[in-house]
């Protein structure tokens, strides 16, 4: 993306006729590359949360704060494993949308 950024930016320094045109062409370069590092940003994101190891500290966590009576710790792991696994699974086809 650095490529695209340099390439546009000496294009437009290189051109120096139509400075209204030039400051939209730096406007529009700004702006997508905002929308690529979003976009990165957010499948990351998507990616961090989906994974195992994320989803056993969510459930731990949990886990840690909430007792069910008369269920072995064990079992109440498992449990908020697959809560969070469904949470998680909801709100990775939210973001992929």
């Amino acid at each position: 993306m650095l490529d695209v950024w340099n390439t546009n930016l000496l294009f437009i320094f290189k051109n120096k006729e139509n400075k209204g045109d030039q400051v939209m062409d730096l406007k529009k370069i700004l702006m997508d590359m905002a929308e690529a590092q979003a976009e990165k940003m957010k499948e990351e994101m998507v990616n961090h949360l989906a994974s195992d190891e994320m989803s056993d500290i969510i459930a731990t966590r949990i886990n840690e704060k909430i007792d069910i009576p008369f269920v072995s710790e064990e079992k109440e792991q498992i449990f908020f494993e697959k809560c969070v696994d469904i949470v998680s699974d909801i709100l990775e086809g939210m973001f992929r949308k």
